[in-house]
């Protein structure tokens, strides 16, 4: 029996909340599709091998065979043991973050200050999601997150930095997964910058038929 937040029937379309999270499973060959109803929307996804969830998503094993910082189709992501995880189909936006990483209270605290403290924030959405599996936050780390729809410039003097959300009303992404997973996605909940434009929006989550 499934230990997912939810369970996805392929064809019929979930509405992830502003700020939720979610947990499904995915077998080998399904396509997922997640879309921005709204535009300007941020998902950090974790995903996990379900039959050894020690084999995880990992940024830098597909930064170092993609050979690239940015994401996009038709580009496959590999996990820690750099075995191909998911095929990027379609992505209608092509901005997306693979250096890893997501908000954490401590992060938003060193980050703004005071104000940070107490907020929502992907660590806490993404611990949430898998607690149904018996795992936590130990059982991930930056390296596993992909910022899907997120908008992150290296500058030529060094700046990194976030900026505007670049996802237009309707864009989404279509990922076919090559291996059996445990999916969990963070609807991101941070305003203090300009990932989601400071103002939070539902995503669309759909296994494909």
């Amino acid at each position: 029996m499934s230990k997912a937040t939810a369970v996805l029937t392929p064809g019929t379309p979930v509405t992830l909340p502003p700020a939720g999270n979610i947990s499904f499973e995915i077998e080998t060959g399904q396509r997922f599709k997640l879309t921005q109803p709204e535009g300007e929307q941020v998902a950090d996804l974790i995903s996990f091998n379900r039959d050894d969830p020690r084999e995880l998503l990992s940024m830098h094993s597909s930064r170092a065979v993609n050979l690239s910082w940015k994401f996009t189709k038709p580009m496959t992501l590999y996990t820690n043991r750099t075995r191909p995880m998911w095929t990027i189909e379609e992505d209608l936006t092509g901005e997306n973050y693979c250096g890893g990483g997501y908000c954490s209270e401590h992060l938003n605290m060193m980050r703004y200050g005071d104000k940070g403290k107490g907020q929502p924030n992907c660590q806490q959405n993404l611990e949430k999601a898998i607690s149904g599996y018996g795992m936590d936050r130990w059982n991930f780390n930056i390296d596993a997150c992909f910022n899907v729809f997120m908008t992150v410039a290296y500058d030529p003097d060094g700046k990194w930095e976030i900026r505007d959300a670049k996802g237009k009303v309707g864009d989404y992404m279509i990922m076919k997964a090559l291996m059996p997973q445990i999916v969990a996605i963070s609807n991101c909940p941070i305003l203090f910058n300009p990932c989601n434009n400071y103002k939070l929006k539902p995503l669309t989550l759909e296994i494909l038929k």
